[in-house]
């Protein structure tokens, strides 16, 4: 039982490391604009929940090119936004009542304990995959929305925007922000867990939930139920 949990939590990396090895369908170049001034970022939110900083919804406009201030801003305002506690809490509380994930047990204060952990995991994925590790490879860390073609399509380029990202200058590269910087959190969290969770296999597994947390969170900006909401005619 063991063994077939670790193979269902590698499998999810390696297909995303496979996915980074072929080139795009589309979008081979991000409408990023080095000549464009910049300008500050734009604030909006999915569902009340998920910070929209991130997101490029028009991919047939040219947006200027993030800066590095910028993109610890999105990682700052990322953490610091409604979503961090109440996914903290949701996943804590998930952990708690089947007692899974570290090992901080059921007895008085494990909770709160798992509180801290996730919400310590949160913030530490958030500041490597979208600021300390996008400003030192100069890669741009932002979603762009496919917005259009089939729901086969735009899955897939959800996808394979886990692998693949692009320059600062708008050229294709690899999502280093999500590929390493998710696996540098891993290994930190090796400091804050139990140290009886502590294996290569817990490893492999949280770095694979972060790719699933991900491509949930992708999936939401990439349909976005408000927009459809907005467009529908409501009769009067």
């Amino acid at each position: 039982m063991r063994r077939r949990g670790l193979r269902i939590a590698v499998a999810p990396s390696f297909l995303l490391l496979l996915i980074g090895f072929f080139p795009p369908i589309s979008h081979t170049q991000a409408t990023i604009d080095p000549a464009l001034p910049p300008t500050p970022l734009e604030r909006g939110a999915h569902l009340s929940l998920f910070p929209e900083y991130q997101v490029v919804n028009d991919t047939n406009e040219p947006v200027p090119q993030l800066t590095v201030r910028q993109k610890f801003e999105i990682a700052y305002r990322k953490t610091f936004s409604p979503a961090l506690p109440i996914d903290s809490l949701a996943f804590a509380g998930f952990s708690q009542a089947t007692n899974t994930g570290p090992a901080f047990g059921q007895e008085s204060g494990a909770f709160g304990k798992r509180v801290g952990y996730y919400a310590t995991n949160f913030a530490t994925k958030t500041f490597f995959a979208f600021g300390i590790v996008p400003a030192a490879f100069h890669q741009d860390p932002r979603y762009f929305r496919r917005g259009s073609g089939s729901v086969g399509s735009r899955i897939g380029w959800i996808l394979r925007s886990q692998a693949f990202a692009f320059s600062d200058r708008g050229a294709a590269m690899p999502n280093y922000g999500k590929l390493a910087g998710y696996a540098a959190s891993t290994a930190l969290s090796n400091a804050y867990m139990p140290a009886s969770s502590v294996s290569l296999g817990n490893n492999l597994k949280g770095y694979g939930i972060k790719f699933g947390f991900s491509i949930t969170v992708d999936t939401v900006y990439e349909f976005d139920p408000t927009r459809l909401l907005r467009k529908r005619k409501w009769p009067r």
